[in-house]
């Protein structure tokens, strides 16, 4: 084989390697427009379709946030009933991107392309710089007992 062939073939390999990478990422999980549903991890302080976390340790101030197993809960009001806490899906289901409470503009907000939604779920801006679209966020039900909220993931 001349030098002139070998570059060529080697030209043409190179090219559907780099075609075939390029087609397998854009197949993958990119922006493909479907709403995507995460799946809370029912372990450590979950038990089964359960998460729990100490109120006083996590979410003592109103617009205090945290995390914990696939859900956000943060804190909208004062008091410890429920009506004062807000449990959701902790991943935007347009593409998994992490969901914050912004306590100051009153809205849970996708870290990745800024969906917002109300507290009540409701989508109030879909993704920006993305085509897609994005579904209502589930709203978890909870209950308090003593200095622990509990949010029942369905």
């Amino acid at each position: 084989m001349e030098r002139q062939e070998f570059l060529k073939t080697l030209g043409i390999s190179f090219a559907v390697a780099c075609a075939g990478s390029c087609l397998s990422a854009c197949g993958g999980k990119g922006d493909t427009g479907t709403p995507t549903t995460p799946t809370p991890n029912p372990g450590g302080g979950g038990t089964g379709n359960t998460v729990s976390i100490s109120i006083s340790g996590k979410l003592a101030n109103i617009g205090d946030q945290t995390t914990m197993n696939g859900v956000l809960f943060f804190r909208i009001a004062t008091g410890n009933t429920s009506s004062s806490f807000v449990a959701t899906e902790a991943l935007c289901p347009h593409q998994g991107g992490n969901l914050v409470w912004l306590n100051n503009q009153t809205k849970i907000q996708c870290q990745l392309h800024q969906s917002e939604y109300t507290t009540s779920g409701a989508v109030t801006q879909g993704p920006q710089g993305s085509s897609g679209s994005t579904r209502a966020l589930k709203i978890y039900a909870t209950t308090i007992s003593g200095d622990t909220i509990t949010a029942t993931v369905v």
